[in-house]
């Protein structure tokens, strides 16, 4: 196993663990409960890709967006 599988597993772990706390998973199949943690993974990874776009400076704010797309379509 490597390192990052060990990573995932030991994360699902922890969400389960944090569910289990929570009484939430008395009604949450194992499947479901992977779908779930899934889900979130995959908003964390899109979390920091959004980090990494704003400190790398590929994003405008909304000020600039709302401008430019104005004047684009002559509104």
């Amino acid at each position: 196993m490597n390192r990052s599988e060990s990573t995932g597993l030991e994360s699902f772990h922890q969400f389960v663990q944090k569910q289990l706390a929570s009484n939430v998973a008395c009604v949450m199949s194992p499947e479901e409960a992977l779908s779930q943690w899934r889900e979130e993974q995959e908003t964390m990874v899109a979390i920091r890709e959004g980090l990494d776009d704003i400190a790398a400076g590929r994003t405008k704010s909304l000020e600039e967006f709302d401008r430019d797309f104005r004047q684009r379509h002559g509104v």
